[in-house]
């Protein structure tokens, strides 16, 4: 891509070359003293967000409150007065405004989902098909089911909690390890998360990017190829060796 830009996914966006304009020539810039003090201050206040989360319990207000102020404390460093401030932050918000649309709207199909009690259905009737596969593929089509039921809860934690009681009762009946029955769900929902629309964070991914989601699977179905071939290949090994019947 670099001898020919045109090969890119994303090279008839424009916004490389928008991204070029706005930029400019920085290659011979040097940070200031407040450039490097902000840097400083955002270095910091990461690391006390990891901290707070880890030994405070802090969640989202905790966790806004500290974006804000140590937004504020960056934008007086640099020398931006308060309408500066805010006016910046309003273009960033602007900027990310449809990432947080797009998450909420991803939610909606597991809420009506959950709300309208189909996913207890759902997960009875793929639990049923699972049980009668031929041995040597069970755990692999227990992925196939968790990766298909992430479209419908995109939270891995929320599947582990309606799948995992059934999937671990129905591994113990077929014979499977429940170590390689975790390992199924990890697979059938960790990979998912990169290609799903129901997918709200990675959605709000791509709009902030402002990368389309067919240009993103262009790109990205090779390697997910490739995982799943792996994934197989790893769970049929699993479940031939018993893998953590000894746990």
């Amino acid at each position: 891509m670099k001898k020919d830009a045109g090969a890119s996914l994303v090279s008839s966006d424009g916004i490389d070359q928008e991204f070029v304009q706005s930029s400019g020539d920085i290659e011979n810039e040097k940070a200031s003293k407040s450039q490097l003090l902000a840097v400083v201050v955002l270095l910091s206040g990461v690391l006390l967000m990891i901290y707070g989360l880890i030994e405070w319990g802090w969640y989202f207000r905790e966790l806004g409150g500290l974006y804000l102020t140590v937004g504020l404390l960056i934008g007086l460093i640099t020398g931006l007065g308060p309408s500066k401030i805010a006016e910046t932050f309003n273009k960033g918000f602007q900027s990310i405004l449809l990432g947080a649309l797009v998450v909420g709207i991803a939610r909606s199909i597991s809420v009506i989902l959950e709300n309208g009690q189909i996913l207890d259905t759902v997960v009875q009737g793929t639990s049923q098909l699972v049980s009668v596969m031929p041995g040597a593929f069970t755990a692999v089509f227990m992925m196939v089911v968790q990766g298909g039921f992430n479209f419908l809860v995109p939270s891995g934690s929320g599947q582990a909690v309606i799948t995992m009681p059934i999937m671990s009762g129905l591994a113990d009946l077929v014979g499977i390890t429940r170590q390689t029955a975790v390992l199924a769900f990890q697979f059938g929902d960790g990979f998912a998360n990169i290609f799903y629309p129901t997918s709200g964070y990675f959605m709000a991914t791509l709009a902030i990017a402002k990368v389309g989601w067919d240009k993103w699977m262009k790109f990205v179905w090779p390697l997910l190829i490739i995982w799943y071939v792996l994934a197989i290949v790893f769970l049929v090994i699993a479940q031939m060796t018993n893998w953590g019947a000894g746990l």
